[in-house]
């Protein structure tokens, strides 16, 4: 009796300092918290895919084509991430962009829905000012445009590109604020 309740002593000891060795300084994640976001809906969901977006966005070309490279497939979610790096891609990704956000919004979790549908309302505001350059620049005005005036445009719309990218700063500050108080 004595012996089985060593054995056992020894046992649960055993256990005990098997199960602090396999703590590690950082918590485990859930499923769906790592570098690639999915749809799969938990407590970082929304941290997970403006991490991503934001990444996106800073990353440069190499990041981009990598990212893109490992988001190739059919899923929804999947479409939705490539959608979010092609979106900060140039203007000839814009369309496919565009297309894989609405391929994918009405299959993302509810929560998620607004975030995604905001950054394909400004993606669509990008390719619109893009559209309009263009156009301006291949209808010649009366009286020709001198080099101000296309200074000045350029600047118009540097501004307006920046006041989008603010204002999705400050969604992004406003998801970080709400997912703390949970």
């Amino acid at each position: 009796m004595v012996n089985r309740v060593r054995g056992a002593l020894a046992l649960a000891g055993f256990a005990m300092l098997a199960g602090c060795q396999s703590i590690s300084s950082e918590p485990a994640q859930p499923f769906g918290c790592g570098e690639i976001p999915t749809f799969v809906d938990n407590v970082c969901l929304l941290d997970s895919w403006v991490g991503f977006g934001l990444e996106a966005q800073r990353g440069d070309d190499a990041w981009r084509q990598q990212a893109v490279g490992r988001l190739y497939g059919d899923r929804p979610d999947q479409k939705a991430a490539r959608a979010v790096v092609l979106s900060w891609d140039g203007p000839g990704e814009w369309r496919e962009a565009s297309n894989l956000y609405k391929a994918s919004i009405a299959e993302a979790p509810p929560r998620l829905q607004p975030l995604l549908q905001q950054w394909l309302n400004e993606l669509e505001e990008r390719r619109d000012l893009y559209s309009q350059r263009a156009t301006g620049r291949s209808q010649p005005s009366p009286g020709a445009r001198n080099a101000q005036a296309l200074k000045q445009e350029n600047e118009q719309l540097k501004q307006q590109l920046k006041e989008m990218s603010d204002k999705m700063d400050a969604l992004t500050d406003i998801e970080r604020t709400i997912n703390s108080r949970d």
